[in-house]
């Protein structure tokens, strides 16, 4: 079974799917769930050694975009469960790769935020302003959101970490009301934390 086309699928069934975060200082922070986002999101761009992925990686390779990729993985050509668990940098998104799944994006648990995300503290090559996370085992789920050129948020990363490593030293304000949108419009789930 290939379940990177799985996950793939999962994902499709939730892409345009808006998510708006109203923290308790009153930032709010809004974003929709793009197809595109899930090369990125499951951590494909780690996996440097997979041929096309090195070429998804370079910035003067317009050939090789995010669109192409999913092609790929929708074809089952070149990307494929087998084939990304063979790269000798899997073991860097296992733990990643196998809690990817459509309930910890839209995971109502998300009651704190980082603002303002200083990723130079870690030595993150992370463009995120914004990771939202929540405790999940010995460690944390984080859900990392960025701004384009047009001040647009999106979905820049997913990922878990058994550590505080991403949180500890960090601007964190409580998330007061999630709102969650399904495609269509239509109000998906909704929280409120006291």
């Amino acid at each position: 079974m290939n379940e990177l086309l799985t996950k793939f699928n999962e994902y499709k069934s939730i892409v345009n799917y808006r998510l708006e975060y109203e923290l308790a200082n009153g930032t709010e922070i809004d974003f929709k769930l793009k197809q595109a986002d899930f090369p990125h999101l499951i951590g494909l761009h780690k996996l440097k050694d997979i041929p096309v992925i090195r070429q998804f990686n370079d910035k003067n390779n317009s050939t090789v975009s995010a669109r192409y990729i999913l092609s790929r993985i929708k074809k089952e050509e070149l990307l494929t469960e087998s084939v990304i668990r063979n790269s000798i940098y899997f073991s860097d998104i296992e733990e990643r790769y196998m809690r990817f799944c459509k309930d910890n994006i839209l995971s109502l648990s998300y009651s704190d935020a980082i603002i303002d995300f200083d990723a130079s503290k870690i030595g993150s090559s992370l463009q995120s302003n914004y990771i939202l996370f929540e405790k999940k085992d010995i460690g944390y789920n984080h859900l990392c959101i960025a701004e384009d050129s047009f001040s647009r948020k999106y979905a820049e990363s997913f990922f878990y970490n058994p550590t505080n490593l991403y949180i500890h030293n960090q601007n964190i304000v409580k998330v007061k009301k999630v709102k969650i949108y399904d495609d269509k419009g239509n109000l998906y789930m909704e929280d409120e934390f006291v």
